[in-house]
């Protein structure tokens, strides 16, 4: 029998760098230039959860791709800083850049984003076809992956897998459910797929959904954040919607369950805070925590998140998050 190294969490899908200026006066004016007095610069996207878990004191690995280029360095280095397993990061001799400009006033934010990262061998896993890449031996690595998924992963056992749900997702999810792992999903704003009809079959996959309130009423066509959580109840064992401030909602075999935010003096940045409590809650529910208690996990990340720019420098430990979690009874 193969002895498998053990993750806790296994996140797969590619970070980002998120640059991000704070302190605004006012949004930019057109020929205008401005300073601020807040900036931060992290890497970001899924990298947000994994760090968060990471802070928790969880095992985890990501499975990402990243280039040769300044920022892929940058991201690598965040990654090992933080102490996620860096062996899943495959490592291209191509620039690969995924870059978000933050513009954040006044509790709200702006983006300007580029990636030119949508293909590669991680999107393979997902279900789409990237461009031939050659191995030593001069047979295609895809080609292997696409033959055997276990392969890459044959060497590692994960307790629970956290992806981003999409339509091209579902090959991957059936991996990470055939291998007996608890599913975690986000969906991340993506207008065109959030309504497609197969979205509803790759969240039937997971045991875990959680988007927020504007993603949830796109993928489901309804209203309201209760309309939406009742939903995706349908599809996923238990579905969770963010509502921002007014913290989140769950729905667990039809019961709807609320869990306020966790009040804050100052909201700095919102940039990865969902993303926070993404890593908040898994913990939780992985300690074994009630629902309603592991929201409450999910809550203080994400709302302490935004005390500071980018979304993982104000990220409790594990032992300020379990302190928190006691004074809130």
């Amino acid at each position: 029998m193969t002895n498998r190294m053990q993750f806790d969490v296994l996140v797969i899908g590619n970070p980002c760098v998120d640059i991000v200026f704070g302190g605004m006066p006012h949004w930019p004016v057109l020929g205008q230039e401005m300073y601020v007095d807040k900036f931060g610069i992290s890497a970001g996207g899924i990298f947000n959860t994994a760090a968060t878990l990471s802070r928790l004191g969880l095992r985890v690995a990501l499975l990402c791709e990243l280039g040769n280029d300044f920022f892929s360095r940058f991201v690598l280095e965040e990654i090992e800083k933080v102490g996620i397993c860096s062996d899943l990061v495959l490592r291209r001799d191509y620039p690969m850049f995924s870059v978000s400009v933050c513009l954040a006033h006044e509790s709200e934010r702006g983006f300007v984003s580029y990636s030119n990262t949508q293909s590669g061998l991680v999107t393979h896993l997902l279900g789409k076809t990237p461009p031939a890449q050659v191995d030593s031996e001069g047979a295609s690595i895809v080609e292997h992956v696409a033959r055997d998924p276990y392969m890459l992963l044959d060497g590692y056992a994960f307790n629970a897998a956290f992806i981003y749900a999409r339509p091209t997702m579902l090959p991957l999810a059936n991996f990470v459910v055939e291998r007996g792992s608890t599913l975690f999903l986000d969906t991340g704003w993506h207008s065109q797929d959030l309504p497609d009809p197969s979205m509803s079959t790759v969240v039937k996959r997971g045991n875990y959904i959680m988007p927020n309130q504007l993603e949830a009423m796109l993928m489901t066509g309804t209203g309201s954040a209760e309309e939406a959580v009742r939903k995706l109840a349908e599809w996923a064992s238990t579905a969770i919607v963010k509502i921002g401030a007014q913290g989140v909602v769950a729905c667990q075999q039809e019961e709807l369950v609320y869990c306020d935010a966790y009040p804050i003096n100052e909201v700095v940045d919102t940039t990865g805070a969902g993303d926070a409590f993404n890593g908040g809650f898994i913990y939780g529910i992985l300690k074994g925590y009630s629902l309603l208690e592991a929201l409450r996990c999910g809550t203080i990340c994400g709302s302490l998140s935004t005390t500071a720019l980018t979304g993982t420098a104000a990220v409790p430990t594990v032992h300020e998050l379990e302190r928190l979690l006691r004074s809130a009874h």
